[in-house]
């Protein structure tokens, strides 16, 4: 009885050994799926258009091909770098790309870029540019004006907590770019509508 007893405790443990790996098998997979299907949520549908989750559209203001008015272009954008100072970041970044389509143009000078982007308690956005915005602008009194007013109503469209912003170049007050447009101090947002 006692070899019956042997083999039936050993059929019992591999038995039970068996069990334990495919148990920890199962809960392995189970972990994984999980957090596989919450990384990549499905698509919402949105009118006629399909945007994933993670993504959200800004509106970005340019100048007309002819330099006369403003249009309208939507970016999507991902939706992670769309919060608080970084959200400002984002939107300039991408106007500083400039229009994709034909139906517009940059209106910053070629080459220029970002330096820093800082949002105060009181509603103010200080936006820092790099030194070559100063020496790369060559536009009129017209160009002079779509700029600061794309660039002030792509920042209001994106972020309206915004009331005024202040730029600067090179981390040096601009007086003006052209001569027509004073930007030595707090721009209103509001004025540039």
């Amino acid at each position: 009885m006692t070899r019956f007893l042997r083999r039936a405790l050993a059929f019992i443990g591999k038995f039970l050994a068996i069990l334990v790996v495919v148990a920890l098998i199962a809960a392995g997979g189970a972990v994984w799926w999980f957090r596989h299907r919450a990384a990549a949520p499905p698509a919402t549908l949105q009118g006629d258009v399909v945007v994933p989750h993670g993504t959200r559209a800004i509106e970005l203001w340019f100048p007309d091909a002819r330099g006369t008015s403003l249009v309208l272009e939507t970016r999507e954008v991902v939706e992670d770098a769309v919060e608080g100072d970084q959200l400002v970041r984002t939107v300039v970044t991408e106007y500083l790309r400039g229009p994709e389509g034909d139906a517009a143009r940059a209106a910053l000078p070629a080459g220029t870029t970002i330096a820093h982007v800082y949002r105060d308690p009181a509603g103010g956005l200080h936006l820092d540019f790099g030194a070559d915005l100063r020496r790369n602008f060559h536009g009129g009194s017209t160009a002079e004006y779509l700029l600061v007013s794309s660039l002030l109503r792509t920042v209001a469209a994106n972020a309206p907590a915004v009331s005024r912003v202040t730029l600067t170049a090179g981390g040096q007050p601009i007086i003006t770019l052209g001569g027509h447009v004073r930007l030595d101090g707090p721009l209103l947002v509001s004025e540039w509508r």
